[in-house]
């Protein structure tokens, strides 16, 4: 029977990101009522139509949250981009600001980068506009998968990072979804694990040296 088997399927898949997020979790010895510098939103995909897709919308609806919150000042849009051949369309010009504005953020509690393509892009993208401003201390907004692997990336690039996880939503709701973010976590993982090799052998990193 289809239904039946569509139900097994996403009972699987719940299980499957159930036992792959153990490594990724990570806890937070801040209370959300903490201040900080600055919000972190990091970059997810966007559609040229200028709506956004429910990944984005999560993070970029818990950064106005914490916003609104009095958490920190200012929003850091980081990355976050169309598909290809939408290079000049308004939403990739602008990015998730276009939607934070209509939301009340003013420009001047913006910081937008259009350039990052990858977490460590976001983490360096950040750093260059937000450390020159003495904004050290940042909560960063993303899904569970994700914020074990930003965290680290953050730090690195000079931030004392602060996880805000988005709990359930979509993470819950579309467990088939999950399974496949989670996957595609790891193996962003390996990447990482591949370049700190290759960086501590002195070889040339072969992605970044494309870019």
């Amino acid at each position: 029977m289809p239904g039946g088997r569509t139900k097994m399927a996403t009972a699987l898949a719940r299980l499957g990101v159930r036992l792959l997020m153990r490594p990724l979790e990570v806890g937070s010895d801040v209370a959300v009522g903490d201040a900080a510098d600055a919000i972190v939103l990091l970059g997810a995909p966007l559609n040229p139509d200028g709506t956004l897709p429910a990944a984005t919308a999560e993070r970029a609806r818990a950064a106005l949250t914490l916003w609104r919150q009095g958490k920190a000042p200012v929003i850091c849009a980081v990355g976050g981009h169309c598909p290809p051949g939408n290079d000049d369309t308004a939403i990739e010009r602008e990015g998730v600001s276009r939607w934070l504005r209509a939301e009340g953020v003013p420009e001047s509690a913006l910081r937008v980068d259009r350039v990052s393509r990858s977490t460590r892009g976001n983490a360096d993208r950040a750093a260059h506009l937000l450390l020159p401003e003495g904004r050290r201390r940042v909560w960063l907004v993303t899904q569970r998968f994700h914020m074990r692997r930003a965290l680290l990336l953050f730090r690195r690039a000079g931030f004392d990072a602060i996880p805000f996880r988005i709990e359930a939503g979509l993470f819950d709701d579309n467990p088939r979804w999950a399974l496949r973010r989670v996957v595609q976590e790891y193996g962003s993982w390996a990447l990482l694990a591949v370049r700190a090799a290759t960086a501590r052998a002195g070889v040339l990193d072969p992605i970044a040296s494309r870019r």
